[in-house]
């Protein structure tokens, strides 16, 4: 008796790991289903940016805009963009030099960094790429990569910005 219990707990286990092996699989493939839809539509994805643990949507680019999840910017509109980590800025660079307001002061740090790229449009407007607040080579491997696609759309050289130019 006790050996056909210890059988069916060994079998049920088994079970549970061969679903969740599964699971993994079926979420590899339709990612890669999805990054082939994007590619066929003539899109070169850039990164794959984790929005939650099982949510993940693509930075991609054509030769007219950049796109993430449902945001789609024309990258004629964009006159700058910023490289930001909890809000405070790395670097940036512009269509040309004086055009981005002014830095807000960085957030507080909250216990893990915050990586995203601000992205200023013609007639004042931003929209943001966030880029996750994962382990840190993660995240900020995907916001340099998004930060460079802006930078080649602006045209402009990346400017490290020194650490007493942003405003506390």
């Amino acid at each position: 008796m006790a050996r056909f219990l210890a059988l069916t707990l060994l079998l049920a286990v088994l079970f549970v790991i061969f679903r969740f092996a599964m699971g993994l699989r079926y979420a590899k493939r339709e990612r890669e289903r999805a990054r082939q839809a994007e590619v066929e539509r003539g899109r070169r994805v850039i990164a794959e940016v984790p929005r939650s643990e099982t949510e993940v949507v693509f930075l991609t680019e054509d030769d007219r805009v950049l796109a993430w999840g449902g945001t789609e910017v024309s990258k004629a509109k964009i006159v700058g963009a910023r490289l930001l980590v909890n809000g405070a800025v790395l670097r940036e660079c512009a269509r040309r030099p004086g055009t981005l307001p002014l830095p807000s002061a960085p957030e507080e740090y909250e216990g893990r960094e915050r990586w995203e790229v601000a992205l200023f449009l013609e007639g004042g407007t931003e929209a943001r790429i966030p880029c996750g607040s994962l382990r840190e080579g993660v995240s900020r491997e995907i916001a340099g990569r998004a930060f460079e696609a802006a930078r080649a759309a602006v045209g402009a050289p990346a400017v490290v910005v020194p650490e007493r130019e942003v405003p506390r």
